[in-house]
């Protein structure tokens, strides 16, 4: 149950990032409110993992999960391009999070 909490924290966050920036600095309405309610669902979830598990793991699995997602997301969706240095470090970032991650199990 704690990793599906997880993963729909790590989805909720995402999804109020990707929010953010399609509001267009908050100006759009919609996608505010959107990402508003993205990042409460996240927060409401990360709130009951860390009842059950250790603060600081939960936390960078989340970021850190998070981070790597939106990377992918503006490499494929917008076009953003990266050095082999960015993506090393985002390998590097990926292998850490599965890492931590033994721990929640």
């Amino acid at each position: 149950m704690a990793l599906l909490m997880l993963v729909a924290a790590i989805a909720s966050g995402v999804t109020g990032t990707l929010c953010t920036r399609a509001s267009q600095g908050l100006r759009r309405w919609g996608y505010t409110l959107g990402a508003v309610g993205a990042y409460g669902i996240a927060t409401v979830l990360l709130a009951q993992l860390v009842l059950h598990l250790p603060m600081g793991v939960v936390y960078a699995v989340w970021t850190g999960s998070a981070a790597v997602i939106l990377l992918a997301i503006d490499t494929w969706a917008y076009k953003v391009s990266t050095t082999w240095f960015q993506r090393t470090g985002m390998l590097v970032t990926l292998i850490g999070v599965a890492m931590l991650g033994t721990a929640l199990s």
